[in-house]
């Protein structure tokens, strides 16, 4: 019984130091110790390599080939889109160069009217067709932006930020009509005059004023008596609105009072009107 116990406990140890069975050492060494090679070892090693290069070389081939393709795509949409700025750009300056022309035949032809001359500059001014210069407020809303890495509590983290969407449409609105409420004379909304024909909608992410799209920061400038614009806006719900959204959400809004705002005239939009069908 002593025996036995000995050799189980042997066998034990023997187990955790050399785990290898006897019979993979008697069979390894019948065959010399090594794994026997045979002629075509070599070779078909030889033929994978160059599968794998030749495969390798291809995709190289293809990936450099079509590089040059589509930097001469891109090269060209940038140059037509730069071409189409310049266009529009040109036009924009021939716009106003007739808009005056205009002005100064129409002041010229009404210089014996001066109730009717004054009459059409208000309308014009109401219209949103004709540049304006005064006194105001500036109403700024900005997206928040957050870290796209998470941060430790001990030390703020360093990694790139993207912009939260939060506002919309809706948002840029409510402060329009707000500051119109409050007795605004003209506004503009990232330097896009409004009119009574003006739509903000929201396509995609972006917001659109009258079709052309505005990102944040938001900026609503508003001209009329100051000291009215001020204290009716700071004292709407509007404002308590955003104010909480700065504090709760982090979004960016400020409201200012200006001596001095400038605001562009909006092009001319045409009218269709509905005609009874015969």
């Amino acid at each position: 019984m002593t025996d036995q116990r000995r050799i189980t406990t042997q066998q034990l140890v023997d187990l955790v130091l050399d785990p290898r069975d006897p019979g993979y050492e008697a069979a390894a060494a019948r065959h010399g110790g090594t794994t026997p090679r045979h002629w075509y070892d070599d070779p078909l090693v030889a033929v994978g390599a160059v599968v794998v290069g030749f495969v390798l070389a291809i995709a190289w081939v293809h990936t450099h080939r079509g590089a040059p393709e589509a930097a001469a795509v891109h090269d060209k949409l940038v140059a037509q889109v730069r071409a189409a700025e310049g266009t529009v750009a040109d036009l924009s300056r021939t716009e106003a160069a007739l808009t005056n022309q205009v002005d100064r035949i129409r002041n010229a032809a009404l210089a014996n009217s001066g109730t009717l001359v004054r009459t059409l500059n208000r309308d014009q001014v109401l219209a949103g067709v004709t540049a304006v210069h005064g006194p105001g407020v500036e109403v700024t809303l900005a997206e928040p932006t957050v870290s796209s890495q998470p941060s430790d509590a001990a030390r703020p983290s360093r990694g790139p930020t993207t912009t939260a969407h939060i506002l919309m449409d809706r948002d840029v609105r409510s402060v329009a009509n707000q500051l119109w409420s409050d007795g605004a004379e003209a506004i503009a909304v990232n330097g896009i005059r409004l009119t009574p024909t003006s739509a903000i909608r929201f396509a995609g992410d972006a917001v659109l004023v009258d079709f052309q799209p505005i990102s944040s920061p938001y900026k609503i400038d508003a001209i009329g008596n100051s000291d009215q614009l001020i204290t009716g806006f700071a004292s709407s719900a509007v404002a308590d609105k955003y104010q909480t959204l700065a504090s709760v959400r982090g979004i960016g809004f400020r409201f200012t009072q200006v001596d001095s705002l400038s605001l562009p005239g909006s092009p001319g939009t045409a009218l269709r009107y509905a005609r009874v069908a015969r």
